[in-house]
């Protein structure tokens, strides 16, 4: 190959490149602006949760053997309770009782 054929197809390579930054940066001109955060707080909606899931099976709850939040599993053993990791990106629900 010659050096000005190299040269050639380098210049399409930068040209095509600038060409497309130019056309990207006209489009997020047109995009509309996002007001910035205002600085009034917004109630928070209560959480679902009413305590440690693990304390699940106490009081009214205590014949439960296993229960759930929909995230994390719990169950009763003769070492006590114990209950499954969160998973990814879960949001628990209100626990309730899957075995008796």
């Amino acid at each position: 190959m010659s050096l000005r054929y190299r040269t050639a197809i380098v210049g399409l390579f930068v040209l095509t490149g600038s060409l497309a930054l130019d056309i990207g940066s006209a489009f997020a001109a047109d995009l509309p602006l996002i007001p910035r955060h205002s600085r009034t707080q917004h109630k928070s909606t209560p959480a679902a949760d009413t305590g440690r899931l693990e304390d699940f099976a106490k009081g009214a709850n205590a014949g439960c053997t296993a229960w759930t939040d929909d995230c994390r599993s719990c169950g009763k053993n003769p070492e006590g309770v114990v209950c499954s990791n969160v998973g990814i990106a879960c949001l628990p629900a209100r626990p309730h009782c899957t075995r008796p």
